[in-house]
């Protein structure tokens, strides 16, 4: 695939950015990028490139499509799961996860074969359903282990709002067992993901001891998949990112979700602050949003972590030697994460579309188009911080 029409897509992107808005900046070397200003006056710069990849097939679709209730829920997440290659099929990806880590799996799933509803089975269902096997079963762990992910969805409906996968995080163990290494090229040899095609956005390095690989996907139904594979560095043994995969195993670190809606034949995105605001009328509570510097490209904030008391208590002892500060923060198991992404105009979302031979339709919940597809290491950074949440 030729990645001109990706690069002319972008630097027309860009010039619409800098001509509507002055806080946008230019760069002088490279017409898809432009900079902006943090809010502690730090320099970021945004490549509006997207990705490059053929649209691939809506593969949970055969799995989730028919699902009643409960049973034929676990039952489809059972089979999808079994139907490709996971991290615990590889050799080496289980050797530093805990026993208890298949413990977690399971209590979640039994607590939801005991205490989901029917309607709730199926509001999952038919949402996975548009995704692919991977993010599927990763959602529906998410979705039975936290109550904030559920609640979205419940409340969507209420409100005229659709409710899209922005992104998932995987959390793996260290890079001294090139750990996240492996679960990235199992994402793009086995579940048709991609790198992108220019550096920046490939690998990302952060300076209190962790990394993480980016991969994306788009379906045919015009859904991108975005997933965050990241892990502590060799040399940073206190690290909470490690200790989090000992004990978890490889369930999503927190699952991102959008709102968008329809107005006057054009998608839009739901302000996250009314988002923020119908969750917290449910009893959920929400953190500190972060990202209003993009000027709407990409906000982000976190609901409260769901705590989990029930790690073994050697087991915990073991991983309290490596830091004290680790007693409560290994707790954090679970977080959803609120984003909110500015959307393309219509003859730009047309164009955006059409780079993976799709035919842009707004009435589509899943043709959603956002003017930036990435992460910013910041907001990125800030995952990290706000997972390891303590409530006073």
């Amino acid at each position: 695939m030729s990645s001109d029409r990706y690069y002319r897509f972008a630097v027309s992107v860009a010039k619409h950015l800098l001509g509507q808005e002055s806080a946008f900046m230019r760069d002088s070397e490279q017409s898809e990028v432009v900079h902006m200003h943090g809010s502690d006056d730090t320099l970021f710069s945004l490549d509006m490139t997207p990705f490059a990849a053929e649209a691939a097939e809506v593969s949970a679709l055969p799995f989730f499509d028919d699902v009643s209730g409960v049973s034929k829920l676990l039952s489809a997440y059972q089979s999808a799961k079994q139907s490709l290659t996971f991290e615990n099929d590889l050799p080496d990806a289980k050797r530093h996860l805990s026993d208890y880590a298949d413990d977690f799996l399971t209590a979640l799933l039994a607590r939801a074969n005991a205490a989901l509803t029917d309607q709730q089975a199926r509001t999952i269902a038919d949402w996975v359903k548009h995704l692919d096997i991977y993010c599927a079963v990763k959602c529906v762990e998410s979705f039975l282990y936290s109550q904030a992910d559920l609640k979205l969805l419940e409340i969507a409906p209420r409100y005229g709002w659709d409710v899209i996968f922005d992104h998932m995080a995987i959390r793996c163990g260290s890079q001294e067992h090139d750990d996240a290494e492996r679960v990235a090229n199992l994402l793009k040899k086995k579940h048709g993901y991609v790198s992108t095609q220019f550096s920046g956005e490939a690998y990302y390095q952060f300076p209190d001891g962790w990394n993480a690989y980016p991969v994306y996907k788009i379906l045919n139904n015009g859904q991108v998949l975005r997933i965050f594979v990241d892990q502590s560095d060799a040399d940073a043994p206190s690290q909470i990112i490690q200790h989090w995969n000992r004990v978890y195993g490889y369930t999503a670190h927190h699952v991102g979700i959008r709102a968008t809606q329809l107005k006057a034949g054009i998608r839009t995105a739901v302000p996250l602050e009314d988002v923020m605001r119908a969750l917290v009328q449910e009893g959920i509570d929400v953190l500190t949003p972060t990202g209003h510097y993009t000027r709407g490209l990409l906000l982000q904030v976190f609901t409260r972590p769901e705590r989990n008391s029930a790690i073994p208590a050697a087991l915990k002892a073991e991983i309290i030697a490596h830091g004290a500060q680790l007693e409560k923060t290994i707790e954090n198991a679970k977080l959803l994460e609120l984003v909110s992404r500015r959307e393309l105009m219509p003859p730009q979302a047309e164009a955006y579309f059409a780079l993976y031979g799709l035919t842009y339709d707004p009435s589509n919940p899943h043709h959603s188009a956002p003017v930036y597809q990435y992460f910013l290491p910041a907001q990125a950074a800030h995952v990290i911080k706000t997972s390891q949440h303590i409530a006073g």
